[in-house]
């Protein structure tokens, strides 16, 4: 895709002022993407590794890290469909998860 316009009168190329708002969202998807990653990684994983120590507290702990993988796993998989609505709503969820841990 070329962004740059030729004008037919002058011949000299021209940098449109907008921006191209459908590239813009493609790299903030990717991004919110790898952020609910990094959230889920550092704010559930870690900490539940961290508070096993026995097979009760393994009990306690493991479910909530499952569930987080599953949302990640979920934001994923709406940013592979296209699915905007979908992905924001698992990002909400995951983030709710995130801040109860």
């Amino acid at each position: 895709m070329n962004i740059e316009m030729q004008t037919p009168a002058t011949g000299i190329q021209e940098i449109p002022d907008k921006p191209e708002w459908g590239q813009v969202w493609k790299v903030t998807r990717a991004l919110l993407v790898v952020w609910a990653s990094a959230v889920w990684a550092l704010l559930i994983l870690l900490p539940g590794l961290e508070q096993i120590i026995d097979i009760e507290t393994a009990m306690l702990h493991l479910p909530y890290m499952l569930i987080g993988l599953a949302l990640v796993g979920a934001v994923v998989a709406a940013h592979s469909l296209h699915a905007d609505r979908h992905l924001l709503w698992f990002l909400g969820v995951l983030l709710m998860l995130a801040g109860w841990m």
